[in-house]
């Protein structure tokens, strides 16, 4: 009887856990903008903070004031997307320039050289490969030109949604506990839980933002300095990228890489870019971050490409941005609360739930007895 009451709460758990993921599949479109508003309010939240203590000006002149910050961040992030569309758009001819110019120095150096026909490969195949290049690209690009105005329309909405998220979390908070929790001291219980989790949370997002903001500026500087056309976009790009372990820094690399030979066509300024790139990689990878962030947040190899797969398949791109905040958050939960800290400990590379700690040293304590 015992065996069979444990079997159906096992399958319990194992159809909840496979409902909330079909609902994250499902609404998708409305969750993932849900989610990013989350994150930018939590972000945004201090500031809020300030101008409530500073300037009473009440939810109307706080809605107000947010609502200017808002369209100003919109003029900024228009001005950046317009530089990316214009550099997208010169992509294609860049490459097929740049395959024509490869092309024509293996003709000349097969000429002068006819023992390195065995070794390097026909200019015809690179003649063929810029051209399938580039159609490709204006497709894709096309394709996703089109959806430009949909992802325009949805971070206006998303903006909207955290500055209201701003405004009323205070009174939201409070609701939302009172709705679940069964009984005040409950209610009391998961609100310092929720408070300190959320800070935690905040402290994150705050300092992944600042870094990668930085990052973006340092790039955007370095390609400015190069000379390689629009640095403030590409800088923008590299920031947002950032977020993305592995596929989103490869492609914040890749991008002006590729601008900076399609530019100039030639080999050793895209090799200088990428260089330029992964000095400013490393620095942040190997001294800012752990620096500022300290060990208390990492997330071992395993964990992270299996939360990218994860979100990604739900989410597509957005999941893809999203999975380091959300997965970073749910170990600062597991973190938090006790019963959950042995799966903070699996996500984990260097922290250790207080129960392994106490373990260790009374094992080490009986070993030296």
């Amino acid at each position: 009887m015992d065996r069979a009451a444990k079997y159906a709460a096992s399958s319990q758990v194992v159809l909840a856990v496979l409902g909330v993921v079909a609902a994250l599949y499902w609404f998708r479109t409305i969750l993932a903008p849900i989610a990013f508003a989350l994150m930018l309010a939590c972000i945004l939240s201090p500031v809020a903070n300030f101008f409530r203590r500073r300037f009473p000006l009440g939810p109307v002149g706080v809605l107000g004031f947010f609502l200017l910050l808002l369209l100003g961040a919109i003029y900024v992030a228009s001005l950046a997307a317009e530089s990316l569309v214009h550099a997208a758009n010169t992509l294609p001819t860049d490459i097929e320039r740049l395959a024509g110019q490869i092309s024509a120095r293996i003709t000349d150096l097969i000429r002068d050289q006819p023992q390195l026909r065995m070794i390097l490969p026909e200019p015809g195949t690179i003649d063929r490969l810029g051209d399938t290049n580039r159609a490709l690209l204006i497709d894709k690009l096309s394709l996703g030109l089109t959806d430009f105005t949909t992802w325009v329309v949805q971070g206006f909405i998303v903006l909207v949604l955290a500055v209201f998220l701003l405004i009323e979390s205070d009174m939201l908070t409070g609701k939302v506990l009172r709705f679940f929790a069964r009984t005040p001291e409950s209610a009391r219980s998961a609100r310092l839980i929720l408070d300190q989790v959320t800070r935690k949370i905040r402290a994150y997002l705050i300092a992944r933002t600042l870094i990668n903001l930085g990052l973006g500026l340092v790039v955007a500087f370095g390609l400015w300095v190069m000379g390689v056309n629009f640095p403030l976009a590409l800088g923008l790009f590299a920031a947002v990228t950032n977020f993305i372990p592995y596929i989103g820094q490869l492609a914040g690399g890749a991008l002006p890489t590729l601008i900076a030979l399609g530019q100039s066509g030639s080999l050793g300024d895209g090799l200088l870019v990428a260089a330029m790139y992964l000095a400013v990689l490393g620095v942040e990878g190997y001294v800012v971050t752990p620096m500022v962030m300290g060990k208390s947040l990492d997330l071992n190899g395993t964990t992270v490409l299996i939360a990218c797969l994860f979100w990604a398949y739900l989410w597509g791109i957005p999941g893809l941005i999203l999975a380091m905040p959300i997965t970073a958050s749910l170990k600062l939960v597991c973190q938090t609360i006790p019963d959950l800290n042995r799966w903070a400990e699996l996500m984990s590379v260097d922290w250790q739930s207080p129960f392994a700690v106490d373990s260790l040293q009374k094992s080490e304590s009986a070993t030296a007895a």
